[in-house]
C-alpha cells in the first residue's frame, strides 16, 4: 500500500516544521528611519527596527555618500528599551543620496546584512 509511507512522510515533515529548530528565524529589517527611498530632511540618526532582538555586539551601520565618504558619528547601539532597534548618530548630511549598509547579530549568533538608500533634500 503506497499511502502508508506518504502519510508517514507528511507527518514527519509536519513535526520538523513545528520543532524548536524551525522556530529560530533570522533578524530581518522591518522598517527604518529614514525609510528606504525616502527624501529626508537632515536626519540626526539612522534607526533600524528588526523582526527580533539583536545582540549588542558585532553590529554595524554605515552611512556612505556617492563617493564613499562615511557619515556615522560613533558606533551603532541597541536601544535599551527595545532590543530589536539599532541606531547610529550621523554627522550633518549635505543634500544628496546616501546608502545605509547594516549588519546585525541574532541571539543564535547568525549574522544578517543588507542595505538601502535614501536622499537628503533641502
Amino acid at each position: 500500500m503506497k499511502s502508508g509511507p506518504t502519510i508517514l512522510s507528511a507527518a514527519a515533515i509536519g513535526l520538523i516544521a513545528l520543532s524548536p529548530l524551525a522556530a529560530h528565524a533570522h533578524p530581518m529589517l522591518v522598517r527604518s528611519n529614514p525609510a528606504a527611498g525616502e527624501k529626508a530632511k537632515e536626519p540626526i540618526q539612522i534607526s533600524l527596527w528588526f523582526s527580533e532582538k539583536i545582540e549588542p555586539v558585532f553590529n554595524k551601520i554605515e552611512v556612505v555618500d556617492g563617493v564613499g565618504a562615511h557619515f556615522e558619528d560613533g558606533k551603532p547601539t541597541v536601544d535599551a528599551s527595545d532590543r530589536a532597534l539599532l541606531h547610529v548618530r550621523v554627522k550633518q548630511l549635505p543634500a544628496g543620496t546616501y546608502r545605509v549598509r547594516w549588519r546585525v547579530s541574532a541571539a543564535d549568533s547568525h549574522k544578517m546584512e543588507g542595505s538601502f538608500s535614501f536622499q537628503v533634500a533641502r
